[in-house]
């Protein structure tokens, strides 16, 4: 029996060869996004007390009911309010999975979907997945979008579009205007928005956020998708949510419920609980410091700083200063092996790999990891 290959992304993601690499050699991984601290004490114990809970019987629905009521009040306490229904959201297993999904439900084979470049890798994938076809857009070197350009990308087998703000990897956050721009270039076409808005707690100095679905047009032709793991800090609890339109979500739903139907209950009922304390603010001033200690800290070495990013959990710094002649996945597996520190090579949120004198570093990390891995970074 031969298996076809399904996508165009490498057998083993990128993710997973760095991480094998850095256990080989020891290093400190600033690879992942994945945070290296305990998670509030708080939701540990909600989830303790959901252990006593009789919650069995609601197998057959895909969200807890106070789950559902903690979303919808969570989010309408926003900056910019979200309002939603109960028809208006489902929680799912991964924000990867929602992705996965939201595309599911309007591409057919051969449509079109612009995927912008840098992005997480992931998209590409959920895309040839089905059949359809990644049509790459590269921003800017400052990270900007020239909307002509982007506007050049549109035929009539364009059916969809990814956005991700704040981005992983640029850390960019998309302003109001943004939205009003991709409005301008999609209006008049049945284009649909698939929105990555993980990251959506995380922006710094006084940035807002703004979801797709704040745009009065775009909101009725977008999916947005969230995530408890980035909220929480929780990788590997797998519980994310996605919102749209009351028509968008029957669709979706229709889908969802033939695999995965729902995420285990007990931590539904840990995070909506938690929800019911946490403090949106706290969590943003603290991965705040953390991301202003490690910039503080990173000035101080010979990398080629990109600004602060404005969200999200990752920094860039360029290398060529350091080694020129490297591109940027033997520079990083360098590090890696020589300085015991592993980032991502920035090539790998392009498709065809650019070589671009950079890399990813995360600071969600414990405040030691990251002076730790500075430290290693020194013997530069």
């Amino acid at each position: 029996m031969k298996f076809r290959k399904r996508h165009s992304a490498g057998k083993v993601n990128i993710y997973t060869e760095i991480a094998e690499l850095a256990n080989q050699h020891f290093a400190v991984n600033l690879s992942q996004g994945s945070p290296d601290f305990h998670p509030d004490p708080r939701l540990q114990n909600f989830l303790i007390e959901a252990a006593d809970q009789n919650l069995f019987q609601y197998a057959s629905v895909s969200e807890l009911p106070i789950l559902t009521e903690n979303l919808i009040k969570f989010n309408k306490k926003r900056n910019h309010p979200l309002e939603l229904s109960e028809n208006e959201l489902a929680v799912i297993p991964g924000a990867t999975y929602g992705i996965h999904l939201a595309l599911a439900t309007f591409l057919e084979p051969e449509d079109e979907v612009i995927v912008i470049e840098p992005c997480y890798e992931t998209y590409a994938p959920a895309i040839e997945i089905r059949g359809a076809v990644p049509v790459y857009f590269q921003m800017e070197e400052n990270y900007s979008i020239d909307w002509d350009k982007l506007k050049s990308l549109i035929r009539k087998k364009t059916k969809g579009i990814i956005v991700n703000s704040p981005s992983n990897p640029t850390g960019k956050v998309w302003k109001k205007e943004d939205w009003d721009q991709l409005w301008e270039v999609i209006k008049n076409t049945d284009i649909l928005v698939v929105s990555d808005e993980v990251y959506d707690l995380l922006c710094y100095d006084h940035r807002e956020f703004y979801s797709a679905r704040l745009h009065p047009e775009i909101k009725n032709r977008s999916f947005s998708v969230f995530s408890f793991e980035k909220m929480f800090h929780i990788s590997g609890w797998k519980a994310s949510y996605i919102t749209g339109t009351e028509k968008f979500m029957s669709a979706f739903k229709d889908l969802h419920q033939y695999l995965s139907f729902n995420i285990n209950v007990y931590s539904q009922y840990a995070l909506a609980k938690y929800l019911e304390v946490f403090d949106a603010e706290e969590h943003r001033k603290f991965y705040q410091s953390k991301r202003n200690f490690f910039y503080h800290l990173l000035e101080e070495l010979p990398f080629d700083l990109d600004p602060k990013v404005e969200g999200g959990y990752f920094q860039t710094v360029g290398f060529k200063n350091i080694k020129p002649y490297m591109s940027d996945l033997e520079f990083s597996k360098w590090l890696i092996e020589t300085i015991k520190v592993a980032p991502i090579p920035y090539s790998a949120f392009y498709h065809d790999h650019i070589d671009t004198g950079k890399i990813r570093l995360c600071f969600a990390k414990h405040e030691d990891t990251i002076v730790q891995a500075v430290e290693n970074l020194k013997k530069i």
